[in-house]
C-alpha cells in the first residue's frame, strides 16, 4: 500500500490508475470536535463497505479496509491545522487524501472510476494568483494559495523600494539623473531642481517602470495572475506602463495596501474569489451560447461517453445538483477521461447552470 497526502488534480489524475476507487467525502465538524467527527467517517465506512459487496461482489474488500481503517480512526484526531473538509480516495493498491477548502456533504461513492466532483468543484473555487502590493515608494508581493496570502521572499536586486529601483543620485549641472536597469534595457530618469512636488513625481514614475520591467520577468517564469493592490491613482500609473499578459484587468483591488495586519490582507482578498467565480462562469456560458450555433453540443449519454473516450471534449458543464445525488458510473467516466484528454470540467450552481439538461458537453469539433 502506498499514501499520498494532499495531491492536486493534476498528480490525481496519474495516481488513480486502477479501480475499484472507494470516495469518501466529508467535512470536519469545527473547533475539533473528534466524536462528531469520528461518528461521521463511521457511516461513510459502513455505506462504502456495503456498497461494495453489493457493486464488486467477486471482489475482496480486505485491501480497502486495511487502508482505510487506520486513516478512518486517526483523522479526528489530528492536531495540525485542519482544512475545511477531507477526500479519500482508495484503489486495491493506493489511497489519496485530498484537503478540500470548501464545505462539502458527507458522501461514500464505490465505482470502476474515482469521484473527482468535489475536488474539482473545490479547486474551482479556489482562485490561486500573485498580488503585488503596490505603495508609491515600495511593493511587497504575496502569494496566494486558497485564501491564504503568503509574502514572498524577493532577491536582494529586486526593486522593492525607490531607493533599490533608482540606485545613487548623480549630479549633473542643474539635473539629477538615476541611472537604473529593468527588464527591457536601461533607462535614465532624469529630474530637475524646479519643485519638490514635480520632482517626486518623476521619480514616481520612474520608479514605477523600474517595477513593471522586473515583473515582467517575474510572470513570465511564475506564470500565475497578478493581481493589483492599489490606490486608483496608482493602478492607472501602473497599467500606463506595464505591458504584462499576466496583469490582471478586471480582477483588481483599489485601496492603499500600506500597514495591513495579516487578517486584514486576508479580509481584503476574499471578495476576489467570488468576482473570479461570477467571470469564470460568464466565459464558460458564453462559450456555451456559441458552441450552441456551432452544432458543438451533445447531452445524449451515449455521445457524451464516445466522446470523452475519443478526447473530443473541450469542456464537460455539470450542474451542481449531480454532486450530491448518487453518482452514476457512466459520469464518473465521462469526467475521468475528459480530464485525461486536457479537457476541463466546470461545476455551475443550480442558478447560474446556462444547459438544459444537467450534464451537457462542449466538443472541440463535430
Amino acid at each position: 500500500m502506498t499514501t499520498t497526502a494532499f495531491t492536486d488534480l493534476k498528480t490525481l489524475l496519474t495516481e488513480l490508475d486502477q479501480g475499484p476507487f472507494v470516495s469518501l467525502y466529508f467535512q470536519m465538524a469545527p473547533a475539533r470536535q473528534a466524536a462528531k467527527n469520528r461518528l461521521i467517517i463511521k457511516q461513510l465506512y459502513k455505506t462504502a463497505a456495503s456498497q461494495f459487496s453489493e457493486s464488486f461482489p467477486d471482489l475482496a474488500w480486505q485491501p480497502y479496509e486495511r487502508q482505510l481503517t487506520p486513516l478512518l480512526t486517526d483523522i479526528p484526531y489530528w492536531q495540525d491545522e485542519l482544512p475545511t473538509s477531507f477526500g479519500i480516495i482508495t484503489s486495491a493498491a493506493h489511497t489519496t487524501l485530498l484537503r478540500l477548502d470548501t464545505a462539502v456533504e458527507p458522501q461514500a461513492c464505490v465505482s470502476s472510476w474515482p469521484n473527482l466532483l468535489p475536488q474539482i468543484a473545490a479547486q474551482q473555487l479556489a482562485y490561486n494568483f500573485d498580488l503585488l502590493c503596490l505603495n508609491q515608494d515600495s511593493f511587497q508581493l504575496y502569494q496566494v494559495e486558497a485564501g491564504n496570502a503568503n509574502l514572498i521572499t524577493l532577491p536582494e536586486t529586486a526593486p522593492t523600494t525607490l531607493q533599490q529601483a533608482l540606485g545613487t543620485e548623480i549630479s549633473g549641472g542643474d539635473l539629477n539623473f538615476h541611472a537604473h536597469t529593468g527588464g527591457n534595457g536601461g533607462h535614465v530618469s532624469y529630474h530637475g531642481h524646479n519643485t519638490i512636488d514635480a520632482e517626486k513625481e518623476i521619480d514616481h514614475r520612474n520608479y514605477y517602470q523600474a517595477v513593471a520591467d522586473y515583473f515582467q520577468k517575474v510572470t513570465a517564469k511564475r506564470q500565475r495572475a497578478l493581481i493589483l493592490f492599489a490606490l486608483p491613482e496608482n493602478q492607472s500609473l501602473f497599467r500606463q506602463l506595464a505591458k504584462n499578459p499576466y496583469l490582471a484587468e478586471h480582477l483588481t483591488l483599489e485601496r492603499s495596501p500600506l500597514n495591513l495586519s495579516q487578517s486584514e490582507l486576508t479580509a481584503a482578498i476574499k471578495p476576489l474569489q467570488a468576482k473570479w467565480q461570477t467571470e469564470l462562469l460568464a466565459i464558460v456560458s458564453e462559450r456555451y451560447e456559441l458552441a450552441i450555433n456551432q452544432k458543438l453540443i451533445t447531452a445524449d449519454h451515449e455521445e457524451l461517453r464516445t466522446a470523452a473516450l475519443a478526447g473530443q471534449i473541450d469542456t464537460l458543464l455539470i450542474n451542481q445538483t449531480q454532486l450530491t445525488a448518487p453518482v452514476a458510473d457512466w459520469l464518473l467516466e465521462i469526467c475521468d477521461q475528459t480530464l485525461r484528454y486536457q479537457g476541463r470540467v466546470r461545476i455551475f450552481p443550480a442558478a447560474d447552470y446556462p444547459a438544459t439538461e444537467a450534464i451537457t458537453a462542449i466538443k472541440r469539433y463535430r
